[in-house]
């Protein structure tokens, strides 16, 4: 899956985050990826982090166009943001999937 959205798909960038995106006939459900290297931080916090993603993507999910791959790479400095403040930019950035104002 990441290989395939990282060469066919589209990037969208919002520091700490990179959100890579396909959207194709032959993708039946959407589905969720996460890149989070261990310079980021220690792993109770990588983990927040990829559940703070999977419960965005959750909420989102029956707002979406169509089916979609998505693939979130989280930057090293990621850790420097609240938690907050990190949700607040993965919701803006999920919410360019949707096709109203969820």
């Amino acid at each position: 899956m990441h290989r395939r959205v990282r060469e066919e798909g589209t990037v969208l960038r919002k520091f700490p985050l990179s959100m890579r995106t396909l959207h194709a006939d032959d993708i039946p459900d959407s589905r969720i990826g996460f890149v989070v290297r261990k310079r980021t931080g220690p792993a109770p916090l990588r983990n927040a982090m990829r559940r703070i993603l999977r419960e965005l993507f959750r909420a989102r999910l029956p707002h979406f166009i169509r089916p979609v791959w998505v693939v979130f790479d989280v930057a090293d400095k990621a850790s420097d943001l609240t938690r907050a403040e990190f949700r607040r930019r993965a919701d803006a950035m999920l919410a360019t999937l949707c096709g109203s104002a969820a």
